[in-house]
Protein backbone atom coordinates (compact mmCIF):
# COMPACT_ATOMS: atom_id res chain seq x y z
CA UNK A 1 0.00 0.00 0.00
CA UNK A 2 2.82 2.66 0.91
CA UNK A 3 4.27 1.91 -2.47
CA UNK A 4 1.00 2.81 -4.31
CA UNK A 5 1.13 5.96 -2.32
CA UNK A 6 4.48 6.60 -3.14
CA UNK A 7 4.08 6.01 -6.99
CA UNK A 8 0.73 8.18 -7.04
CA UNK A 9 2.92 11.34 -5.31
CA UNK A 10 5.89 10.46 -7.69
CA UNK A 11 3.58 10.76 -10.71
CA UNK A 12 1.43 13.81 -9.83
CA UNK A 13 5.17 15.38 -8.57
CA UNK A 14 6.25 14.96 -12.66
CA UNK A 15 4.88 17.47 -14.98
CA UNK A 16 3.48 15.15 -18.19
CA UNK A 17 4.89 15.90 -21.43
CA UNK A 18 2.07 18.29 -23.00
CA UNK A 19 2.55 21.08 -24.86
CA UNK A 20 -1.06 22.60 -25.75
CA UNK A 21 -2.05 25.36 -27.75
CA UNK A 22 -2.20 27.73 -24.81
CA UNK A 23 1.19 26.64 -23.71
CA UNK A 24 2.60 27.85 -27.05
CA UNK A 25 0.40 31.14 -27.15
CA UNK A 26 1.70 32.16 -23.38
CA UNK A 27 5.76 31.06 -24.61
CA UNK A 28 5.29 33.44 -27.17
CA UNK A 29 4.66 36.64 -25.08
CA UNK A 30 8.13 35.53 -23.10
CA UNK A 31 11.54 37.17 -23.64
CA UNK A 32 14.02 35.32 -24.96
CA UNK A 33 15.44 34.77 -21.38
CA UNK A 34 12.23 33.76 -19.52
CA UNK A 35 11.84 31.21 -22.39
CA UNK A 36 15.24 30.11 -22.61
CA UNK A 37 16.02 29.65 -18.98
CA UNK A 38 12.29 29.93 -16.98
CA UNK A 39 12.61 26.32 -16.18
CA UNK A 40 10.44 25.94 -12.97
CA UNK A 41 8.08 28.88 -13.51
CA UNK A 42 7.59 28.64 -16.76
CA UNK A 43 7.10 24.60 -17.14
CA UNK A 44 5.71 24.76 -20.98
CA UNK A 45 8.86 26.42 -22.18
CA UNK A 46 11.21 24.62 -24.21
CA UNK A 47 14.38 24.49 -22.12
CA UNK A 48 11.88 23.34 -18.54
CA UNK A 49 10.12 20.36 -21.32
CA UNK A 50 13.81 19.53 -22.43
CA UNK A 51 14.75 18.99 -18.66
CA UNK A 52 11.56 16.93 -18.36
CA UNK A 53 12.70 14.62 -20.85
CA UNK A 54 10.08 15.85 -22.91
CA UNK A 55 11.99 16.19 -25.85
CA UNK A 56 9.45 16.16 -29.16
CA UNK A 57 7.46 18.85 -26.77
CA UNK A 58 10.68 21.29 -26.27
CA UNK A 59 11.20 21.11 -29.59
CA UNK A 60 7.76 22.05 -30.90
CA UNK A 61 8.05 24.69 -28.31
CA UNK A 62 11.14 26.18 -29.42
CA UNK A 63 10.24 25.91 -32.95
CA UNK A 64 6.81 27.79 -32.04
CA UNK A 65 8.88 30.17 -30.86
CA UNK A 66 11.22 30.84 -33.49
CA UNK A 67 8.76 31.51 -35.89
CA UNK A 68 6.08 32.96 -33.92
CA UNK A 69 7.53 34.33 -30.93
CA UNK A 70 9.52 38.09 -30.44
CA UNK A 71 11.56 39.27 -32.53
CA UNK A 72 15.60 37.59 -31.42
CA UNK A 73 18.68 38.91 -31.84
CA UNK A 74 21.14 36.60 -33.69
CA UNK A 75 22.83 34.82 -30.58
CA UNK A 76 19.15 34.24 -28.67
CA UNK A 77 18.22 32.53 -32.24
CA UNK A 78 21.38 30.48 -32.04
CA UNK A 79 20.85 29.60 -28.34
CA UNK A 80 17.16 28.75 -28.92
CA UNK A 81 18.21 26.70 -32.46
CA UNK A 82 20.98 24.71 -30.08
CA UNK A 83 19.08 23.68 -27.37
CA UNK A 84 16.29 21.88 -30.61
CA UNK A 85 20.06 20.44 -31.40
CA UNK A 86 20.63 18.76 -28.31
CA UNK A 87 16.97 17.58 -28.12
CA UNK A 88 16.87 15.75 -31.35
CA UNK A 89 20.33 14.36 -30.31
CA UNK A 90 18.82 13.42 -27.24
CA UNK A 91 15.92 11.47 -29.09
CA UNK A 92 18.37 9.60 -30.97
CA UNK A 93 17.71 11.50 -33.98
CA UNK A 94 21.56 12.26 -34.17
CA UNK A 95 22.29 12.88 -38.17
CA UNK A 96 19.07 15.43 -38.18
CA UNK A 97 20.78 17.22 -35.11
CA UNK A 98 24.27 17.02 -36.45
CA UNK A 99 22.24 18.90 -39.65
CA UNK A 100 21.09 21.80 -37.65
CA UNK A 101 24.31 21.94 -35.53
CA UNK A 102 25.96 23.31 -38.51
CA UNK A 103 23.26 26.29 -38.63
CA UNK A 104 24.60 27.50 -34.98
CA UNK A 105 27.95 28.97 -36.49
CA UNK A 106 28.29 31.99 -35.38
CA UNK A 107 29.65 34.83 -37.55
CA UNK A 108 30.01 37.74 -34.48
CA UNK A 109 32.64 38.51 -32.53
CA UNK A 110 32.97 35.72 -29.09
CA UNK A 111 31.30 37.72 -26.46
CA UNK A 112 33.44 39.36 -23.44
CA UNK A 113 34.40 36.43 -21.86
CA UNK A 114 35.93 34.53 -24.84
CA UNK A 115 33.76 31.54 -25.12
CA UNK A 116 34.84 29.88 -27.86
CA UNK A 117 31.12 28.40 -29.09
CA UNK A 118 32.13 27.57 -32.73
CA UNK A 119 34.50 25.53 -31.75
CA UNK A 120 32.22 23.78 -29.27
CA UNK A 121 29.27 23.45 -31.71
CA UNK A 122 32.26 21.84 -34.01
CA UNK A 123 32.72 19.23 -31.19
CA UNK A 124 29.57 17.93 -30.42
CA UNK A 125 29.20 17.84 -34.61
CA UNK A 126 32.42 15.83 -34.54
CA UNK A 127 30.52 13.31 -32.02
CA UNK A 128 27.07 13.63 -33.90
CA UNK A 129 29.09 12.63 -36.67
CA UNK A 130 31.55 10.24 -35.46
CA UNK A 131 33.82 12.53 -36.43
CA UNK A 132 36.63 11.38 -33.70
CA UNK A 133 39.08 13.75 -35.22
CA UNK A 134 37.34 16.90 -34.84
CA UNK A 135 35.88 15.91 -31.85
CA UNK A 136 39.58 15.73 -30.64
CA UNK A 137 40.54 18.70 -32.13
CA UNK A 138 37.44 20.66 -30.63
CA UNK A 139 38.57 19.19 -27.13
CA UNK A 140 42.18 20.64 -27.53
CA UNK A 141 41.20 23.92 -28.60
CA UNK A 142 38.40 24.42 -25.49
CA UNK A 143 41.05 22.47 -22.56
CA UNK A 144 43.21 25.24 -23.66
CA UNK A 145 41.31 28.27 -23.70
CA UNK A 146 40.89 30.72 -20.68
CA UNK A 147 36.87 31.36 -19.91
CA UNK A 148 34.71 29.51 -17.43
CA UNK A 149 32.46 28.70 -20.40
CA UNK A 150 35.48 27.62 -22.30
CA UNK A 151 35.73 24.84 -19.09
CA UNK A 152 32.31 24.11 -19.01
CA UNK A 153 32.10 22.87 -22.84
CA UNK A 154 35.70 21.41 -22.68
CA UNK A 155 33.92 19.60 -19.69
CA UNK A 156 31.40 17.96 -22.05
CA UNK A 157 33.30 17.41 -24.83
CA UNK A 158 35.54 15.27 -22.79
CA UNK A 159 32.25 13.13 -21.60
CA UNK A 160 31.55 12.98 -25.35
CA UNK A 161 34.83 11.51 -26.09
CA UNK A 162 34.94 9.14 -23.15
CA UNK A 163 31.93 7.53 -24.46
CA UNK A 164 32.56 8.09 -28.41
CA UNK A 165 30.64 4.69 -29.26
CA UNK A 166 27.42 5.49 -27.61
CA UNK A 167 24.28 7.53 -28.55
CA UNK A 168 24.31 11.25 -27.14
CA UNK A 169 21.68 10.32 -24.81
CA UNK A 170 23.68 8.38 -23.40
CA UNK A 171 27.11 9.82 -23.57
CA UNK A 172 25.92 13.22 -22.40
CA UNK A 173 24.40 11.82 -18.95
CA UNK A 174 25.52 8.46 -18.03
CA UNK A 175 27.77 8.63 -14.93
CA UNK A 176 30.28 6.69 -16.70
CA UNK A 177 30.94 9.09 -19.26
CA UNK A 178 31.91 11.72 -16.62
CA UNK A 179 35.53 13.39 -17.42
CA UNK A 180 37.84 12.16 -14.77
Amino acid sequence: MIVLFAALALQTAVPACALTEADRVANRALSFSQFDQGLQELPQAGWALSQRGCYAEAIAAEQDYLVFGPKLERRETLSVTWHMVLNLANMGREEEAARLAATTINDAAPPQDGMDWNTYVRGVWGFLTKDRAQLDRSLATLTAADGRRNGINAGQLRRLAKCFDRPYAQAARDPACAAD
